[in-house]
């Protein structure tokens, strides 16, 4: 199983929409949960360690560091909830998430990162479409 994860308005749901002939999950429970204000990065990045040399699924984390433009996907949302008002602040869990895990040689084969910012949804697909036919 290959898991899309990032914070809320990053492309998620609408690259899984596009990619419709993969196996695709958004977000994975397990990993949500650590993307917490209250855990510490250390803590995290152990936490998805263990959880990606124990199972056999792929991660794959979108980013979009263009806050403006995650701020405008949220406010074209009918609801707004609590999560989505700090989208961007999430969106840096996953990026310093990421950065740490690269630093410490933990990402293994199974985490991957998508830049999305600044990216059509289109050319995002395809970043993420060459990353899954290379894991196949």
């Amino acid at each position: 199983m290959i898991i899309l994860e990032g914070t809320d308005a990053v492309g998620k749901t609408s690259v899984i929409n596009n990619l419709s002939d993969y196996e695709l999950l958004d977000r994975d429970k397990n990993i949500c949960k650590l993307f917490d204000f209250n855990v510490s990065l250390v803590d995290r990045a152990n936490k998805l360690k263990k959880y990606l040399d124990t199972n056999k699924n792929y991660v794959i984390f979108l980013i979009n560091n263009d806050r403006a433009e995650l701020e405008r996907r949220i406010q074209l949302r009918e609801t707004v909830d609590e999560y989505d008002k700090y989208a961007y602040l999430y969106n840096l869990l996953y990026l310093e998430t990421y950065l740490y895990m690269k630093q410490k040689n933990f990402l293994g084969d199974k985490l991957f990162m998508v830049d999305c910012t600044g990216l059509s949804l289109e050319e995002e697909t395809m970043k993420v479409k060459e990353i899954i036919d290379n894991i196949k």
